[in-house]
């Protein structure tokens, strides 16, 4: 059966099955994907050390399906008298970007990809871009000890694009959706377990957005720190409000769309379920982020599309389950950043009823 499909660790030409419990976790939140795997073995069974050691090149499949490409982080070896057990976890290659610092390093005329690519390049990363943003940077710099992937992050942060990793190991430049899928979440479904966190706090009835247009010699200061917006939130009780100054150049109709902006994605960002269903995978394939899927849940009166942001994909003595992270696509949408000057420069969608 296909919510069967062995988990096998690769590690050069040897193949590690039988895993008894397995956690793999893949992320539109996180750059590297991860994995923890562990066996327990009588030794009657199997009197044999199996040979894995951290450091080393690995892949992780589901079955015929690649879900990580990356290294070994640790491995746990544990024995007694009558069995031995052996816990294996890594991470995608991104996960040297993380742990790695850089020195400072100027990027200016470079793109996205390229800044990507000669950053990651040294770890023997590959760089994809699902976006296509072409405009280069007037100034960016990787800092004294900043680490690979922050820099690479902050980048993709002011072009309005994430970063992850794919399952051959590379960095993928993307927006947050990806694909449409044909698989439901469905009450009374597929879905065994739900779990909400429905959360106001970060929320306000009405949100000032002030912006502060380019000075000249004629135009400046307060002149240039006119434009602003204001919008409301009907469903929060007044007069909760906050006070947002855009630290890129903006217009009357910038800070209109920035106000807009913060209410539709704190909104969806206090909107979030998990889910848990019993197979790994759908009618595409295994569970990944990125997936739009429509979801059926009476009980929390949702009829609608949702992104799924995170997946684990978890093997206990209880069996296979897949938790699924959902939230509203606004939760992702980009929010402007600045871009660093040159150094030498002169309403609620239906449903949600929480």
């Amino acid at each position: 059966m296909s919510n069967r499909d062995p988990v096998t660790l690769q590690i050069g030409s040897m193949r590690h099955q039988g895993w008894q419990e397995v956690r793999i976790r893949l992320s539109l939140e996180q750059i590297a994907d991860s994995f923890e795997l562990t066996l327990t073995e009588r030794w009657a069974e199997s009197g044999l050390v199996r040979p894995v050691t951290p450091g080393e090149a690995c892949t992780v499949k589901v079955g015929d399906e690649l879900v990580v490409t990356g290294y070994l982080d640790e491995v746990l070896p544990d024995y007694d008298a009558t069995s031995h057990t052996i816990s294996a976890s890594g991470r995608s290659k991104a996960a040297d970007l993380i742990d790695c610092s850089g020195k400072d390093t100027p990027l200016t005329g470079l793109t996205l990809k390229q800044i990507a690519e000669k950053l990651a390049a040294p770890y023997g990363i590959e760089v994809v871009d699902a976006v296509g943003n072409n405009k280069v940077f007037r100034n960016f710099t990787l800092e004294d000890g900043q680490p690979i992937a922050e820099a690479i992050e902050r980048a993709a942060q002011i072009r309005g694009a994430r970063i992850v990793s794919d399952a051959q190991g590379r960095l993928v430049i993307v927006h947050a959706v990806q694909r449409e899928i044909r698989t439901m979440l469905e009450l009374g479904g597929n879905i065994r377990k739900g779990s909400g966190a429905f959360s106001d706090r970060d929320r306000f009835n009405v949100y000032i957005v002030e912006g502060q247009t380019p000075g000249t010699d004629d135009w400046n200061g307060e002149d240039a720190a006119g434009p602003t917006a204001q919008v409301t939130d009907p469903r929060i009780r007044k007069p909760r409000a906050t006070l947002i100054v855009c630290d890129t150049p903006a217009d009357s109709a910038d800070c209109k769309a920035r106000a807009e902006l913060e209410a539709r994605m704190r909104w969806a960002k206090g909107r979030g379920v998990t889910y848990t269903v019993g197979t790994w995978r759908h009618e595409q394939g295994v569970w990944r982020p990125g997936d739009l899927v429509q979801v059926r849940d009476a009980y929390l009166g949702l009829d609608e599309q949702l992104l799924i942001s995170d997946v684990q994909l978890i093997e206990s003595n209880q069996g296979r389950t897949a938790e699924l992270r959902v939230a509203p696509p606004a939760a992702f949408e980009p929010v402007p950043v600045p871009e660093p000057e040159p150094s030498d420069s002169s309403g609620t969608p239906a449903g949600w009823g929480w």
